[in-house]
């Protein structure tokens, strides 16, 4: 007969490490997993699905200003917002074309103040030009919480980011803020920036 083999608490206990998924026997919720934009996305299955729910997490993804960012989606999301203006500029470029080129033979003919309002209510006179100026307005806010979230995984406050904003120095630093984002990997392991409960073996 073989003698059962207990510990100081009995049965052998295993240390849960930072990362590792655990399961639950009294019904409570499944821990967090880092979401795509760097945010916690907590599982239940007690909870149903809620369209709001799904909404919120979308947008999170574009346009959340906390959590981190790996490269893939920093390249992913980038690369898809930078053909969107491309075909929002071209959009608005040819839906104004041809009162643009009028207002451009006016040049020399009128005085300055009143041309330059004719090119500004040529280029902004129409409903398309401003739903493609809201767009690309929208756009912008994306491109800054991309830029934050991918900094804080590199353990880099996005406040660092209002730089570019100096003249000449912002245009250098700009240079360095694609090279740093865009390249170098983020913090191996947790971060000041992480999330609750976010895992930081999702980030690269």
């Amino acid at each position: 007969m073989q003698r059962k083999q207990f510990g100081k608490r009995g049965a052998h206990q295993s240390v849960p490490q930072f990362g590792d998924r655990q399961t639950s026997y009294a019904g409570a919720a499944m821990p967090a997993y880092a979401g795509a934009g760097g945010g916690a996305v907590y599982t239940d299955d007690g909870d149903s699905f809620s369209i709001g729910k799904a909404l919120s997490g979308f947008l999170s993804i574009f346009f959340s200003f906390h959590g981190r960012m790996g490269r893939m989606e920093y390249w992913t999301i980038g690369t898809a917002r930078w053909v969107m203006d491309i075909i929002l500029l071209v959009t608005l470029f040819m839906s104004q074309f041809s009162e643009l080129q009028q207002v451009m033979a006016l040049e020399g003919t009128v005085p300055e103040d009143e041309h330059a309002q004719m090119v500004f209510g040529a280029l902004f006179g129409s409903t398309t030009a401003l739903i493609c100026m809201g767009l690309l307005l929208i756009s912008t806010v994306s491109y800054w919480s991309i830029q934050v979230r991918r900094s804080h995984d590199r353990d880099a406050s996005g406040l660092m980011l209002l730089i570019m904003f100096v003249p000449i120095i912002g245009a250098f630093y700009a240079i360095w803020i694609f090279i740093a984002n865009g390249f170098f990997p983020g913090t191996p392991g947790p971060n000041r920036f992480d999330t609750a409960r976010s895992q930081a073996h999702v980030f690269d």
